[in-house]
């Protein structure tokens, strides 16, 4: 067996401390490294630290979040929430462990590519049962579903792989808003893939030499209908689609914004005709994907709505703080201090 490169347990050390209880923030780091908590690291932790070995088996053995076997390269957990325990998930858990020939009292397979485990929730019951393979979520999956979602999520990585030297040269961005694109990535829209639709979005928009931003925003609530798509073009004109594929982005970004370069109008023309040639798929206009605020589903549910604290909600990256500031966020609180 290869032997354990024990130099980061000391690196943490030096900057965690050494004091007793350090113990649960020198673990996590180990944790998140190694993928597990391997013998000789915490043999080394005693030794350089005043923590003790009892000390780590009690709190490595109350937290699920440890491992003490070596973990596959990716993770399936399984949500066996009440919705999703409902629907059907253990025997979801179960078929995952007979396609990957996981032997009884393992959870990971002999070439150590998946590890399956149990997780509490995954905040998305409306996709139940849900699984989440490392960051990506697949939802209303059936035991016939398993091997199809293993397959996707292999493709996704070799793709992935394939992509991720390749630098994005866009067309410079022109003075003034120039539109934008935003993708919902809320639990229930990441369950449906909008993870993958963000990143084909991003491609067909360099392939096309358009400079216009893909935002992620949060969830404006109509789970029935994920991934949600929104364009918002230069006049401030704003388009909705509804259940959006990956493999529909190109379209919808030639529809909006077509393609500014004459070699790239050429070449997409080109390859949009090849599509159509070497496909048996019966072509539909992207336009099937459209939904309107005045549609009666859609204004039901969302004419009566008054957003107060979610008020950017659909519009704003959450976890972007300038664009919060940008709108006026923290305005209440500068009014209250000054």
């Amino acid at each position: 067996m290869e032997q354990l490169d024990l130099t980061f347990v000391d690196q943490v050390v030096e900057k965690v401390g050494t004091g007793k209880e350090k113990v649960l923030e020198i673990l996590q780091t180990l944790q998140g490294h190694y993928g597990y908590l391997p013998d000789e690291a915490l043999q080394r932790v005693c030794a350089l630290t005043e923590i003790t070995p009892a000390s780590i088996a009690g709190v490595s053995t109350f937290y699920d979040q440890f491992r003490h076997r070596p973990a596959g390269r990716h993770i399936i957990h399984v949500c066996v929430g009440t919705a999703c325990h409902v629907k059907g998930s253990d025997q979801v858990l179960e078929e995952f462990r007979r396609y990957l020939q996981i032997p009884e009292g393992e959870d990971t397979d002999a070439q150590r590519l998946f590890t399956v485990e149990k997780i509490a929730c995954l905040g998305c019951c409306t996709l139940a049962p849900a699984v989440q393979i490392d960051e990506i979520t697949y939802g209303h999956l059936t035991r016939e579903s398993v091997p199809k979602v293993v397959k996707d999520f292999l493709r996704h990585e070799q793709a992935r792989a394939a992509s991720s030297g390749t630098a994005r040269r866009l067309r410079p961005a022109k003075a003034g808003f120039s539109g934008e694109v935003r993708v919902g990535l809320g639990s229930c829209c990441q369950a449906r893939g909008s993870a993958r639709l963000h990143g084909a979005l991003q491609d067909a928009l360099a392939q096309a030499g358009v400079s216009v931003p893909v935002k992620r925003v949060g969830c404006v609530g109509m789970c029935h209908q994920p991934p949600l798509l929104e364009v918002v073009q230069p006049n401030q004109s704003s388009f909705l689609y509804a259940r959006v594929q990956p493999e529909d982005a190109k379209a919808i970004v030639l529809r909006h914004f077509g393609a500014k370069w004459p070699h790239k109008i050429l070449s997409n023309a080109v390859s949009g005709a090849l599509d159509r040639l070497l496909t048996d798929e019966k072509w539909e206009p992207v336009t099937r994907y459209s939904i309107h605020a005045r549609d009666q589903a859609v204004s039901d549910f969302l004419g009566r709505q008054i957003h107060i604290a979610t008020e950017h909600c659909g519009h704003i990256d959450p976890t972007d703080l300038e664009e919060y500031v940008r709108n006026d966020g923290f305005k209440a609180r500068e009014k209250v201090l000054k």
